[in-house]
């Protein structure tokens, strides 16, 4: 975790930045996903103020807090912080545990009855319906050029059979004919 500190008005010693990379480090082992986190110590005429901003992959969390001392005010905000990353760390895992059990579990069984998840990945998800009217290939071939589609299923006005024409890989075209 790379921790930028700024100070206004505050003189940034050794003693006190060593102090917050001993608090912050904690949060670093709590929460593995902060990748940038900046403190910014603000000293007015009788209070001491610390805001720590913890930047994490699709989160940022701010805390801010003012005591006469500086080292309270980063105490305050360090337990602030951790608090909030606690928060949203029980939130992500309480989605991804209902996200799990949503594709385990069906809604429509009972509520301890698992499914398998073989049945959600092999429905049928969309039906199409094609008018049968005759046409040659060559006709099919010109009409899925216009299209610009994967393929056309028609029937083949010389044999009264449906077929599949499609767009192939190398630019030609590819004629299924059923044979029962």
């Amino acid at each position: 975790m790379d921790i930028n500190i700024t100070g206004r008005n505050v003189e940034l010693d050794e003693v006190l930045k060593d102090y917050i990379h001993k608090r912050l480090d904690k949060l670093e082992r709590m929460y593995r996903r902060i990748y940038k986190c900046e403190v910014i110590l603000e000293e007015e005429k009788i209070r001491k103020n610390a805001e720590i901003i913890l930047y994490l992959k699709h989160n940022r969390v701010v805390a801010k807090e003012s005591s006469p001392d500086i080292y309270a005010s980063i105490d305050n905000a360090a337990e602030n912080i951790k608090k909030q990353v606690r928060r949203l760390n029980g939130k992500l895992n309480a989605r991804r545990r209902k996200a799990m059990l949503g594709r385990i579990m069906n809604p429509f069984r009972g509520a301890g009855e698992a499914r398998p998840l073989q049945e959600e990945v092999n429905r049928i998800i969309k039906v199409d319906t094609f008018a049968g009217k005759p046409m040659l290939p060559e006709e099919a071939k010109l009409e899925l050029e216009v299209l610009d589609q994967a393929f056309i299923v028609f029937k083949n006005a010389d044999t009264g059979e449906v077929n599949v024409i499609y767009k192939r890989g190398d630019g030609n075209y590819g004629l299924v004919e059923p044979t029962f």
